[in-house]
C-alpha cells in the first residue's frame, strides 16, 4: 500500500529543487535551528538563530564554538561587531554571497572574517575595499587595515596617500593619525612639496595639541611632534632659504642653535650646487642619492634629496559625434551607463551645455551663463558614490568638463552610471542637445562602453534611447 504524503501548507521542502535554495530557506525561517547568537552594537543589540553544523562547516572558530572540548551550550554573546555585519557574515555562510554597500561595512566584514578564519570571505571584503579607495576614506581604511594587520590594503592605502597627499592632508577637518603621518613623511614620492607638508605636519600637532587641552606654545607644538617620531622625517634641506625661513625657522620650534646650523647647511648646499660641488650623504644606502653630506643638529634629517613629485596623467576617452537627435527642456533626468575593460580611476565628464535661449535676439545674443547641474556617480546597485553640483559660468552650445568633487574607481567589467539633473526654471526652458554617439569606444587600449537612457518629464522610470547621448567624454587615469 502506497504512502500518501498530505500537504498541509508547511512542506515547504517540496518547492526547493537543490540544496542552495533549501540551506537559504533555513537561514530565512531559522527552523531546527540549534544555536543562538546575542550580538550587542554600539546602538543596536539583535539576536540572531543558527545551526551548529552548518557554521561548523563553513569556519573553524564554528566548529570549536560548536562541536569543540569547550563548545558553547547556551547564547553565544558577541561584543565586537555590529549586528548588520553578523548579518552579512550569516548570509555569505547560508548562501555564499555577500552584499556590501560601503567601506564601513566592508571593513566590519573584514574584520568579522578575520575573526572566524573565512579567507575567502576577508578575500572579497579585502578587494572592495581596494577599489573604494578614495582621499576621503583612505585615513579611516588605513588605520583599520593597521588594526587588523592587512599589509596588501596598508600598500593600497599608501598609494592612495602618495598621489593624492595634498587633497588628504589638506581636507577640512582631515587630522590623520600619527602612525598616517608618519607613513606620509617617510616616503620618497609624494603629490605635495616639502614646504607644504611642514605646513600641514604644524597644523597636525596644532589640532593634536587642542583636542588634548593643551596649549600651542612652540616648545609643546615641538614636544608632540617629536613624540610622533614627525620631526625627524621632515627634509628641512629640501626646502630653499625663503620656505625655510617663512617655515620652520618662523614657527618657533627650532632651538636658535638648530636654526643657525640649517640655516648653514641650506646655504652651504646651495653654494655648493652654484658650483658644481658634490657632496657626501649618509643615506645614501636607503634613498640612492649621490655623495652629498652636511652637517645637520641631532634628530634632524640630512636628507637633501627632495621627494619625486607625482603627478597623475589624465586622459579623455571621447565618443564619436555623428549628429544632434533631439533637444529636451524641463523636468529631465539623462543616465550614461559606463563599463570600462580595465579598471580606471574617473575624475570628471565632458557633457553639452545649453543652447543659447529663443528668446533673445541676434543683437542681445549672451555668450556665457553660470550652469546649475547635479552630476552623482552610481554604481551597478544605484549607490550614490559621488555626487558634484557643477556651477561654473560656461559658454552657450558647446562642452563643459564637469570634475568630480571626488574621483571615483571603475572595476574592469562593471557597470557605472553617471545621472544628471537638470535645472528647471517656471519662467524659462533650458534646452540642453541631445546627440547621437557612439556606444563603444576605445582609447589607450582601454575599451569603453555606453549605454544612455532619458527621464523626461520626471516620470520616475528610465527608458533606454540610443539617440539620446549627453556624454561627449569621460576623464579618467590609469
Amino acid at each position: 500500500m502506497a504512502l500518501t504524503c498530505v500537504n498541509d501548507g508547511m512542506d515547504w521542502q517540496l518547492s526547493k529543487e537543490n540544496v542552495v535554495d533549501r540551506i537559504q530557506a533555513l537561514f530565512r525561517t531559522s527552523q531546527w535551528s540549534d544555536c543562538s547568537f546575542r550580538v550587542e552594537g554600539q546602538n543596536d543589540i539583535q539576536v540572531f538563530k543558527a545551526h551548529r553544523l552548518i557554521l561548523a562547516s563553513s569556519s573553524p572558530v564554528f566548529e570549536a564554538m560548536c562541536f569543540g572540548p569547550l563548545a558553547e551550550k547556551s547564547c553565544i554573546n558577541v561584543s565586537d561587531m555590529e549586528p548588520v555585519v553578523f548579518r552579512i557574515l550569516l548570509e555569505y555562510i547560508y548562501t555564499d554571497k555577500v552584499q556590501l554597500s560601503s567601506c564601513e561595512e566592508a571593513a566590519g566584514v573584514l574584520y568579522a572574517a578575520k575573526k572566524y578564519m573565512m579567507p575567502h570571505l576577508a578575500r572579497t571584503c579585502r578587494e572592495y575595499l581596494v577599489t573604494n579607495l578614495r582621499p576621503s576614506n583612505v585615513l579611516s581604511v588605513f588605520d583599520f587595515a593597521d588594526e587588523v594587520q592587512e599589509n596588501a590594503l596598508l600598500e593600497a592605502c599608501i598609494k592612495v596617500l602618495c598621489q593624492h597627499a595634498s587633497e588628504v592632508l589638506k581636507a577640512p577637518g582631515s587630522h590623520p593619525s600619527p602612525l598616517a603621518l608618519r607613513t606620509v613623511l617617510e616616503q620618497n614620492a609624494l603629490n605635495i612639496g616639502e614646504a607644504e607638508l611642514f605646513e600641514v605636519t604644524l597644523e597636525w600637532a596644532h589640532e593634536e595639541r587642542r583636542q588634548m587641552g593643551l596649549d600651542n606654545s612652540p616648545e609643546g607644538v615641538r614636544s608632540t611632534l617629536l613624540k610622533a617620531g614627525l620631526l625627524s622625517r621632515l627634509r628641512m634641506l629640501c626646502m630653499s632659504l625663503q620656505e625655510f625661513n617663512d617655515g620652520p625657522l618662523r614657527s618657533g620650534i627650532l632651538s636658535s642653535q638648530e636654526a643657525y646650523a640649517l640655516q648653514c647647511a641650506l646655504q652651504n648646499l646651495r653654494n655648493k650646487d652654484s658650483i658644481g660641488g658634490k657632496l657626501k650623504v649618509e643615506e645614501k644606502k636607503f634613498y640612492g642619492h649621490s655623495n652629498q653630506s652636511v652637517d645637520v643638529p641631532p634628530g634632524w634629517s640630512g636628507i637633501t634629496q627632495p621627494r619625486a613629485r607625482i603627478s597623475i596623467n589624465q586622459f579623455f576617452c571621447v565618443r564619436r559625434f555623428l549628429k544632434t537627435a533631439v533637444t529636451v527642456s524641463g523636468q529631465v533626468r539623462l543616465l550614461a551607463n559606463v563599463q570600462a575593460d580595465h579598471s580606471v580611476v574617473v575624475s570628471g565628464v565632458r557633457i553639452f551645455t545649453r543652447l543659447v535661449p529663443a528668446a533673445f535676439s541676434c543683437f542681445t545674443t549672451p555668450q556665457k551663463y553660470k550652469e546649475n547641474i547635479e552630476v552623482s556617480v552610481l554604481d551597478s546597485q544605484g549607490s550614490v558614490l559621488c555626487r558634484t553640483h557643477f556651477r561654473d559660468v560656461v559658454e552657450y552650445n558647446t562642452l563643459a568638463t564637469v570634475t568630480l568633487t571626488e574621483a571615483v574607481r571603475f572595476s574592469a567589467g562593471k557597470e557605472y552610471s553617471f545621472l544628471f539633473v537638470l535645472p528647471t526654471d517656471e519662467e524659462h526652458a533650458f534646452e540642453y542637445p541631445l546627440s547621437f554617439m557612439a556606444q563603444t569606444e576605445r582609447t589607450r587600449d582601454i575599451e569603453f562602453r555606453f549605454c544612455d537612457h532619458a527621464d523626461i518629464g520626471g516620470t520616475g522610470m528610465f527608458v533606454r534611447r540610443l539617440d539620446m547621448g549627453y556624454v561627449d567624454a569621460v576623464v579618467y587615469s590609469v
